[in-house]
């Protein structure tokens, strides 16, 4: 699956109907004035989640890792390119989220989106260890 197939699947998934609150209809009179939109209405009820994988040694720049992430809703695995990264947009709530990527060490994190907020979750991997009893017992 393609890194945009993934985030548009991911996007259907985890949106939700809180643009509807937010541009619905205030049942104020004709010609009132009405305050202007809050940040979650003019966000259409997301916030943004910019993943970045660091690893070491480097990847190929075609490397996937796979992310699966959680609420207390929603559940989704998908594949992202570990080097550039991706950004989810997220209904407001508490993630968890799991990074694995084949030769490197898994890490999990947790993030809290708010509605309209942006921000980045920088996660490091390191390259797994040979286990030397392994090494020994497959020479």
């Amino acid at each position: 699956m393609t890194r945009v197939a993934a985030a548009l699947l991911l996007g259907s998934l985890l949106l939700s109907a809180c643009h509807a609150r937010g541009s619905a209809a205030t049942g104020a009179p004709e010609g009132a004035t009405t305050a202007a939109p809050s940040a979650c209405a003019a966000s259409d009820g997301i916030g943004r989640l910019k993943l970045v994988v660091i690893t070491t040694p480097a990847v190929a720049e075609t490397t996937e890792a796979l992310v699966r992430l959680e609420s207390e809703t929603e559940r989704s695995t998908l594949r992202m390119n570990a080097v550039l990264g991706t950004t989810f947009e997220l209904r407001p709530g508490t993630y968890r989220l799991s990074i694995s990527l084949p030769g490197y060490n898994s890490a999990k994190r947790s993030a809290t989106i708010q509605c309209g907020s942006e921000q980045t979750l920088t996660v490091p991997l390191g390259r797994k260890r040979e286990d030397p009893i392994a090494s020994r017992a497959a020479a």
